[in-house]
């Protein structure tokens, strides 16, 4: 007996991965069934109550009123209205719902109807006994029908999610490998997490000026003649429907696969050169490339270019989390944090400055552990390429290559070499400065006083805030200062929902326009911060930032990094003279964060605990936090009922 329960716990080691696959499947097979559960009992593909509908008037205008009643109460999973709708009109939803207790409550929705397709959803999940919908009746507009549905769907997505979820729980518990190389479960969560959010981003722009990113992107992936369907100018344009269910979405990809065929216009560019400003998209311009060639439906195309981005964004952090010899499980968590991932999964440079960034301090630090003025010219030297490729897309980040500075190999090399390569860093730094401040100046100079404003509108110029700040160098300097100790505007104040979050929470847990997870995951995150920032992992380098002038020096950077962030948005996306500065966003000091971290290096409290207790808790709360910014913010009222 003995004998046989060891031939059975051994063969449940050997194909626990197979048996782990079939459970995980099961458990999704499940979680349909009960999302289903309603359909199983009694469900209907479709009540027609077409005939309810009414017009009526009140005062000048005609409405749709369309009052549905039902005594016993019937389960209604999703409404559709068919009909011919020549703009965009709200119209407004009022039920009297049973709820899971038998009593009766009052409920009330919104929802749209437009030009793109000729059936509109919205679902509701609710039994009810009473259903009125109103809308203005505008000129052209034709409503033929609506029905109710509670059929059972399989939701391809909620059972992608639920395995990823599932599998990387299992990871975390029974494949100890992942916890010992942290790195190899960030590739996995971040792979399996980036895909899943770009196939719920569907065709459309859901992140910061993503439009902007994929005009750069397809741009470069065109050659010489560019040519723009109509689908890619609606990209552009940001005039796609928001849809909000699943049938929505499913006409949205056809809607643009269709449009993808029609080329509306064609230009030329000047030359094939790339400028250093768009080397960030050349990723997601080789996927849009390759997904050309292959003739992919417009719908497939635009995620396919995503993939670029997000496959650069693993490999990059996958390496400074490998090679990173102190917080290492600090990084971890902050490359796996909703905001960062979903960047990822975007039309955005965004990425590839926090990847590019982290990396280069992963490696300078590295250099400072050394302490005996040796050095590997190899690691300085792509520590330089990545702050420089890193800063390219945004200048502001490249006082942080004068960290090169603090190298211990400056105390073994001659003053003549010391020279030489005190010269070549300044030189890089101003050099990419100047690709900041040249162009200011130029126009300055030049009168061209509507230089370097927001390309979205607005009374913006960076050459006249320049200007009215040298007018006004003791009010600038207190707006600079105020403004940057103020959180009130740290939180991006200007965007009234922003307003209503942590500022943590807008860095690491926001999804866009998507939305930010509560002050109430606050819970989660701040404490696992505190914790790996103060917890001394295994084989942890000591601190090598001991003297004060270091220090000192390093903070310097810190802070000039943090005023040209401000000053940036001052000057370009702030209106001419205003005494608040617009536009800062949380997510800008992501790759100020792992610096940061070897900052508080030399605090001399210590957080030990067991080694296997903080990898695990690293990995569930950032599979936590992950999965519940997904399933608030990308499923529910999206893609789920």
């Amino acid at each position: 007996m003995k004998n046989y329960g060891e031939q059975l716990k051994n063969g449940l080691r050997k194909y626990k991965r197979i048996i782990a696959a079939f459970i995980i499947v099961f458990i999704s097979v499940v979680v349909e069934l009960a999302a289903n559960i309603q359909a199983l009992r009694g469900g209907y593909d479709s009540l027609d109550i077409s005939q309810n509908i009414s017009i009526i008037e009140e005062g000048d205008k005609e409405k749709y009123r369309i009052e549905f009643k039902v005594k016993e109460g019937v389960y209604v999973q999703q409404i559709q209205l068919h009909g011919n709708f020549p703009k965009d009109v709200v119209y407004r939803v009022k039920t009297k719902e049973v709820n899971g207790f038998g009593k009766k409550e009052d409920g009330v929705y919104k929802d749209t109807v437009g030009p793109y397709f000729s059936e509109y959803s919205t679902n509701l999940g609710k039994k009810i006994t009473w259903l009125r919908i109103t809308m203005e009746k505008t000129e052209g507009m034709e409503l033929t029908g609506i029905t109710c549905s509670s059929s059972f769907e399989w939701n391809k997505y909620r059972m992608f999610f639920v395995i990823i979820v599932l599998g990387l729980f299992y990871c975390i518990f029974f494949e100890k490998k992942f916890l010992k190389r942290i790195e190899w479960y960030f590739a996995v969560f971040a792979l399996t997490f980036g895909l899943l959010l770009i196939a719920l981003a569907q065709p459309m722009c859901n992140s910061w000026d993503e439009q902007i990113h994929f005009k750069s992107a397809y741009i470069l992936a065109s050659g010489r003649t560019i040519q723009w369907t109509e689908a890619a100018q609606k990209i552009v344009d940001r005039t796609n429907f928001r849809c909000n269910t699943k049938a929505e979405f499913a006409q949205l990809r056809k809607y643009m696969d269709n449009k993808g065929k029609v080329i509306v216009r064609e230009e030329n560019r000047k030359s094939l050169l790339i400028s250093y400003q768009y080397l960030a998209y050349l990723p997601m311009a080789l996927f849009l490339g390759i997904g050309k060639l292959l003739k992919l439906p417009f719908s497939m195309l635009f995620a396919f270019g995503k993939v670029g981005n997000l496959v650069l964004y693993v490999f990059v952090m996958f390496w400074a989390i490998h090679l990173a010899k102190s917080k290492k499980l600090f990084l971890a968590f902050i490359a796996m944090m909703p905001t960062p991932l979903f960047q990822a999964s975007s039309y955005t440079y965004d990425a590839v400055v926090f990847s590019f960034l982290t990396l280069g301090c992963v490696l300078w630090y590295r250099e400072m552990l050394r302490g005996d003025g040796n050095c590997d010219f190899r690691m300085v030297i792509a520590a330089a390429l990545l702050f420089v490729f890193g800063s390219f897309s945004k200048a502001i980040y490249i006082p942080i290559v004068l960290l090169l500075l603090l190298l211990p190999l400056f105390h073994k090399i001659t003053k003549k070499q010391k020279l030489f390569l005190i010269t070549g860093i300044c030189l890089i730094f101003f050099a990419v400065m100047l690709t900041f401040t040249v162009p200011l100046i130029s126009n300055i100079l030049a009168g061209n006083y509507n230089y370097g404003g927001d390309s979205r509108g607005g009374d913006t110029s960076a050459v006249r805030q320049m200007i009215s700040m040298l007018k006004h160098p003791w009010e600038s300097v207190k707006l600079l200062i105020g403004n940057m100790i103020s959180l009130d505007n740290f939180r991006n104040l200007g965007v009234p929902e922003s307003a209503n979050y942590f500022f943590g929470n807008l860095m690491l847990l926001s999804l866009g326009s998507m939305g930010t997870l509560g002050d109430k995951w606050c819970v989660v995150l701040l404490p696992v911060l505190t914790l790996l920032l103060l917890y001394e992992e295994p084989q942890e380098q000591k601190d090598c930032i001991h003297s004060l002038w270091r220090k000192i020096f390093i903070w310097g950077v810190f802070a000039v990094v943090i005023l040209l962030i401000w000053l940036a948005m001052y000057l370009s996306f702030t209106p001419v003279g205003e005494m608040k500065i617009a536009g800062v966003q949380a997510r800008y000091y992501l790759p100020l964060l792992y610096l940061g971290s070897l900052l508080v290096e030399s605090i001399k409290m210590r957080v030990q605990i067991s080694q296997v207790v903080v990898p695990k808790l690293t990995c569930i709360s950032a599979c936590i936090l992950q999965a519940m910014a997904i399933w608030e913010l990308a499923f529910m009222d999206r893609l789920v009922g």
